[in-house]
């Protein structure tokens, strides 16, 4: 499975759930210095969303495409390179809209290719999931939160007295980690 935005928190806990699951995973980030700590993570395969970002995915990936699952909370160019290392039949998920550009699939993928391309939000998922089954979906993730399989990087906590200054932090790029008001 392949993913973009894989240092946000999200994508940070999708690693480890791949990790659970057994499955290898192919990790885009902006930002150079963010690779290192994705690899650190277990990521099996980092990679900067650079203008070589297609020769640098077929580097890792080989001529086959084998990625099943693109899960992307960017939009834009980036999920349309990547979709070409997406198999015949596999699945492109946008659950975000980060750069502010539509998830696109090009018309070979779409068509020739049977790439899909799916949307995921949380709140409809909610909406619509019986409640058993969303129980069951948080237990799991809890046992794995409290085994210490999945956490969050925290970068900074702060009083709620300070939240200026909370805020400030939290609106800045490059933080390694989420911004928290300690109680």
């Amino acid at each position: 499975m392949a993913q973009t935005g894989a240092n946000s928190a999200t994508g940070r806990y999708v690693i480890g759930l791949a990790r659970q699951a057994g499955l290898r995973t192919l990790n885009v980030v902006r930002r150079p210095e963010a690779a290192a700590s994705i690899a650190d993570l277990g990521g099996d395969v980092v990679i900067v969303a650079d203008d070589n970002l297609s020769e640098n995915v077929k580097k890792a990936l080989g001529a086959e495409r084998v990625v099943s699952l693109l899960l992307d909370p960017i939009g834009g160019p980036v999920t349309t390179k990547l979709a070409s290392a997406v198999r015949d039949d596999g699945t492109v998920v946008g659950f975000g809209g980060m750069s502010g550009e539509p998830h696109v699939l090009g018309s070979g993928e779409l068509i020739f290719r049977g790439v899909n391309l799916r949307g995921f939000w949380l709140n409809r998922w909610r909406a619509k999931t019986p409640t058993a089954e969303k129980a069951r979906v948080f237990a799991e993730l809890g046992d794995l939160i409290a085994k210490g399989a999945l956490h969050a990087a925290v970068e900074a906590t702060y009083s709620i007295d300070d939240y200026l200054t909370a805020f400030e932090h939290a609106a800045k790029s490059g933080r390694g980690g989420k911004i928290l008001f300690r109680p």
